[in-house]
């Protein structure tokens, strides 16, 4: 009887094998439930040649909402402005080294007045001012604080920016979706953690997309 030689043992062979298609069906379960939370993709929208509208500022931050109110900012500059050229009785000088460390508050906003006499409104926020935050979406949509401000615009005539923090993509999601609802037009900057609202002079121009 002719010798076949020693048996071979398979059984590492085996164990890599197992091994293998255990990390191949790992991976396809990963890439199904990643693929399955993709709910909906938003193509990159285009800026309308000649858009003539005008933007309404809102800031996304700590996941809540807050107006830019560019028409009160600017009153309460002026009438800053009033007051400390009344209490220095009218001295230029003494005017121009008050102005230069003044600060006015606006809602949720710290305003650099010397540096808005150049036409630059530089918002900082101030953190103990609460904004507002979305609780029921669908009821929003219709009615609530975000629906009460829009309804003081027209989507012929205005269009939403929105200033947005990287803490806030949820609640900027959200006011977003209540806008495209109302027919308005979006536009959006990202913003730093704590960077400042810039508006005026040296800022850049927004433009619905």
């Amino acid at each position: 009887m002719a010798n076949k030689g020693p048996s071979m043992d398979l059984s590492s062979f085996q164990d890599i094998m197992t091994c293998i298609l255990g990390i191949l069906i790992l991976i396809i379960l990963l890439t199904g439930i990643d693929a399955s939370q993709i709910v909906v993709l938003v193509a990159t929208p285009r800026q309308a040649a000649n858009d003539d509208r005008k933007p309404v500022l809102f800031e996304c931050r700590d996941n809540q909402i807050f107006y830019i109110d560019r028409t009160a900012i600017e009153k309460a500059c002026e009438e800053r402005g009033a007051k400390i050229f009344e209490r220095v009785g009218g001295d230029e000088n003494e005017f121009l080294k008050e102005a230069a460390s003044a600060f006015v508050q606006v809602g949720a906003y710290r305003i650099d007045y010397g540096l808005s006499m150049t036409g630059t409104f530089l918002l900082s926020p101030v953190e103990s001012v609460k904004g507002f935050q979305f609780q029921n979406f669908k009821e929003e949509q219709t009615t609530g604080w975000f629906s009460d401000q829009l309804a003081h615009f027209d989507p012929e005539h205005d269009f939403i920016c929105f200033f947005v923090r990287p803490n806030s993509f949820e609640a900027f999601q959200r006011a977003r979706a209540v806008s495209w609802l109302k027919g308005f037009s979006i536009a959006c900057e990202l913003m730093q953690p704590r960077e400042p609202v810039k508006l005026g002079v040296g800022g850049n121009r927004v433009l619905a997309q």
